[in-house]
């Protein structure tokens, strides 16, 4: 079975780091890529061949929501807007990642297409297993 390909969006160095680590220990995971800001995340997604070449797997999107100059949810939008109009590469699963316990964020997280879940940093064993689960759902 092939492994899920992973990128973690956060302007955190360790959170990144801790994802890293966490997924690293399973082995249903590729080597996590990691970008810091949303623009980074949008330019590698439509510009890197090994994000947007047809994989067997929709690649696992790890956002998190307060960055700064574009949140989790404006990257979100955005990837939808370029998706809708470009065609571009369709084949994502998004979980929102981050400290925020706000039912105004978990609401908006709900409302979004794309959006299938919500982990809850900082990522342990359990948050590794959510992510499986809403990676397969």
């Amino acid at each position: 079975m092939s492994k899920i390909p992973v990128i973690v969006v956060d302007d955190e160095t360790i959170d990144r780091y801790i994802v890293k680590r966490q997924l690293a220990k399973c082995d249903d995971f590729e080597q996590v890529l990691e970008v810091a800001t949303g623009g980074e995340f949008l330019e590698a997604y439509f510009s890197e061949p090994r994000l947007t070449t047809q994989q067997s797997k929709p690649l696992l999107v790890l956002m998190d929501i307060n960055m700064p100059q574009m949140s989790g949810f404006e990257t979100i939008e955005e990837l939808q807007r370029r998706m809708d109009v470009d065609s571009g590469p369709d084949s994502v699963v998004i979980l929102m990642f981050t400290s925020s316990n706000n039912p105004e964020d978990r609401a908006k997280a709900e409302s979004l297409p794309t959006v299938k879940g919500y982990v809850v940093k900082p990522l342990d064993e359990g948050g590794v297993e959510t992510i499986r689960e809403l990676y397969y759902a």
